[in-house]
């Protein structure tokens, strides 16, 4: 599990949270553990994903709720950014962005703007706890336990504000 903490801060009044991570995989595998229904299952919540601008991104966190997004932009292979629409919040937009550093190598870059002002903290937690979990699943270390890991996080998250 990471140490690489997002970075939390506010643009225009409205906090964005924004993550930067080396992942030990191939900037395809990552691709798809971001935009397909499967690849998004292991590490964020069950997916329906129509894959192209105007697309849609509907993710089910279950009793957590429910997040349906369009697709703005798209650069296949590159980069998605997507309105996240999560039930009771207003829209927000993240980007996920992929760089190849090395053969089998991948920068990952996420970027969650115009994030309700009481939800940055979790949302930087959670963000974090996802990455871990992609993380884990990448270097096959297995699945970590989310609910703990966000708990363990959530303070440290509180300390950055």
């Amino acid at each position: 599990m990471s140490t690489d903490y997002g970075v939390i801060r506010t643009d225009d009044g409205l906090p964005r949270v924004s993550f930067e991570r080396v992942l030990d995989a191939a900037i395809d595998r990552v691709w798809a553990l971001l935009t397909t229904e499967e690849g998004l299952e292991r590490w964020l919540a069950p997916a329906s994903v129509e894959l192209s601008i105007g697309g849609t991104m509907d993710i089910d966190f279950g009793d957590g709720g429910v997040v349906g997004g369009e697709i703005i932009d798209l650069e296949d292979g590159r980069s998605l950014v997507y309105h996240w629409r999560f039930t009771g919040e207003p829209d927000s937009v993240i980007r996920f962005e992929l760089e190849e550093v090395a053969p089998a190598v991948t920068r990952l870059r996420l970027d969650h703007r115009l994030l309700p002002p009481e939800q940055a903290v979790g949302y930087g937690a959670g963000w974090h706890a996802h990455i871990d979990q992609l993380e884990s699943i990448v270097t096959g270390d297995g699945k970590i336990d989310w609910s703990n890991r966000f708990n363990e996080l959530l303070p440290e998250y509180q300390d950055l504000i």
